[in-house]
């Protein structure tokens, strides 16, 4: 199932081309991997066939063998995924990762890459394989949400007010994604802030409710109609919990009230 319609939507393709969608050009350099923090609302379960102390599988089936695991990170050919230590498992045993949030589902077929043993328990490498656009396209909108709030960095903070008297300071990230934000330059606090990811922005002020734009097609920005509201207030929504250590805690916070 598809997390959104209306926003990251994949590019489309000329008549005759590869109907398949085009990667990221940052995802075709490298393997990069997204950081999921523990707040992140998706939750993970790998449908896998345990094996016992002397490394047998303990059924044929993987069929009601579901184990609750914590994503770490997630790239363009899998994901990481921190499991208890009872469960049993090794390099190339096939498993099913289901992915739920908020009434959305995915299931993706993979294979154990790696398995490493933590303090916290097992950390499994899975290399997917999934083998249909549909599922591809759900998986790429899933590293989007994940990566524009964990590739944020610090740009500049201003020390002087700008054109609205506030202080500046500003945040970006490589998928398109930039945070900016505005302080209270008598003591510091939060007073407003804009967030662009990607196409879609959220933009609110203390005391204001947020307001919701989008910029496709090359229109310039616009507000965004009831429907695509909706799904960039979501898309904002899961965001937030994933933002990148760089970003100040009392800026999540101002955030945070936003999303709900």
């Amino acid at each position: 199932m598809l997390f959104f319609k209306r926003i990251l939507k994949a590019p489309e393709n000329p008549p005759g081309e590869n109907p398949e969608p085009e990667l990221p050009r940052v995802e075709r350099r490298s393997t990069q991997r997204f950081a999921i923090q523990p707040e992140f609302p998706l939750k993970a379960v790998i449908s896998l066939v345990g094996r016992d102390d002397s490394g047998a599988q303990m059924s044929a089936s993987r069929h009601g063998w579901h184990w609750k695991g914590r994503l770490i990170d997630c790239s363009e050919k899998g994901i990481r995924i921190q499991m208890g230590p009872a469960l049993r498992a090794v390099s190339g045993d096939a498993c099913e990762l289901m992915l739920s949030v908020e009434g959305f589902e995915l299931t993706i077929p993979c294979r154990i890459a790696n398995v490493h043993e933590k303090e916290q328990g097992l950390v499994f490498g899975l290399n997917h394989a999934i083998d249909n656009e549909a599922d591809l396209i759900a998986y790429r909108q899933l590293l989007e949400i994940v990566a524009l709030g964990a590739t944020l960095k610090a740009q500049f903070k201003h020390t002087k007010p700008d054109e609205t008297g506030y202080l500046l300071e500003q945040f970006a990230g490589d998928r398109p994604s930039r945070l900016s934000v505005w302080r209270n330059p008598s003591d510091g606090s939060v007073m407003a802030f804009e967030f662009l990811l990607k196409d879609s922005l959220v933009r609110a002020a203390a005391a204001q409710p947020a307001e919701y734009f989008t910029s496709e097609g090359g229109a310039g920005t616009q507000p965004a109609a009831a429907a695509k509201a909706a799904e960039i207030h979501r898309l904002f929504q899961w965001v937030v919990p994933n933002l990148a250590p760089a970003v100040p805690a009392d800026v999540r916070e101002f955030l945070q009230y936003y999303a709900g």
